[in-house]
């Protein structure tokens, strides 16, 4: 090895081990790129049956170090919310699908305990303003059953935009063609059918599951949703509002074959100080999604 001309040099072997492992490396992240189902037109395809199941609440959990957690932070956080659901101060409040199903992990995205599904702000909480907290503080202490939220008065599921997921199951399925998305949403029965490529309808056109379009960038499907009507506020601890103003951008990208990252941001400055964005992951199932008024 050390004699020049006869037998290969240090120096070119060290060349020729640098260029295997780049080779190598280079291999591994092309196969992972093909890994990714993709529809006939080249597009990422995320057709199939998916579903999220997780104690991570949409706010930060008190006492959490920060949005990722290890296994360590991670027992001990279930165990505080599962201690809290089982005791006789939630016996009346809590939903007993839940207790039902034994739930025992937080979200996991990537492989990573999430302790919020909030990512932005880094504190993983909502940046209400004054007027959205009023709102929220008073959602739940009206008297007029038509102001109610749409979701207690089962007008809407949990298949608008943003996507709400319950801790339990809240099966997805999801059909794919080149020009359109149509995401139904078993708890309530949603549909969705989005344009992708299409334009927004006039402005005068609302409805309760909004006007959603949607775009490629690269292989992220960008969905932004514009006129929703009602007052509806998927999660507890978001204000409920008429949400004409607010605009709903979603992202959906494939991690692996089996998850999908499923991404929001909303912006609406009479609730929000700043947009705000959060996170999750759709893992897929191996079931059937059913009718379910």
């Amino acid at each position: 090895l050390v004699r020049r001309g006869a037998v290969m040099t240090w120096s070119a072997f060290a060349t020729r081990l640098a260029a295997l492992v780049f080779l190598s490396m280079f291999a591994a992240s092309a196969f992972a790129q093909q890994a990714i189902p993709r529809t006939a037109d080249g597009h990422p395809d995320f057709q199939g049956i998916w579903s999220a199941k997780g104690l991570t609440p949409l706010e930060r959990i008190p006492g959490a170090s920060g949005l990722v957690v290890d296994d360590e932070e991670h027992a001990r956080l279930v165990g505080a919310i599962r201690a809290r659901a089982r005791s006789p101060q939630m016996a009346a409040a809590i939903d007993p699908n839940l207790l039902a199903a034994d739930v025992k992990t937080l979200t996991r995205v990537g492989g990573e305990w999430r302790s919020s599904w909030i990512t932005d702000p880094p504190d993983g909480k909502l940046p209400l303003t004054a007027e959205g907290k009023r709102l929220r503080d008073t959602a739940y202490s009206l008297t007029d059953p038509e102001a109610r939220d749409s979701w207690e008065r089962c007008l809407v599921g949990t298949g608008r935009a943003p996507m709400w997921s319950v801790p339990v199951e809240n099966i997805r399925q999801i059909v794919q063609t080149p020009t359109n998305l149509l995401i139904y949403t078993e708890e309530g029965a949603d549909t969705r059918i989005i344009g992708i490529g299409a334009s927004h309808r006039p402005a005068a056109i609302k409805s309760r599951l909004g006007d959603s379009v949607a775009r490629w960038e690269g292989d992220t499907l960008v969905v932004e949703t514009l006129n929703q009507i009602d007052n509806y506020a998927p999660f507890p601890t978001m204000p409920q509002s008429v949400r004409l103003q607010s605009k709903i951008i979603e992202r959906f990208s494939l991690l692996s074959p089996d998850e999908i990252l499923y991404r929001f941001t909303i912006e609406d400055p009479a609730l929000y100080s700043v947009p705000w964005s959060a996170e999750y992951s759709l893992n897929r199932e191996h079931t059937t999604a059913y009718e379910n008024g």
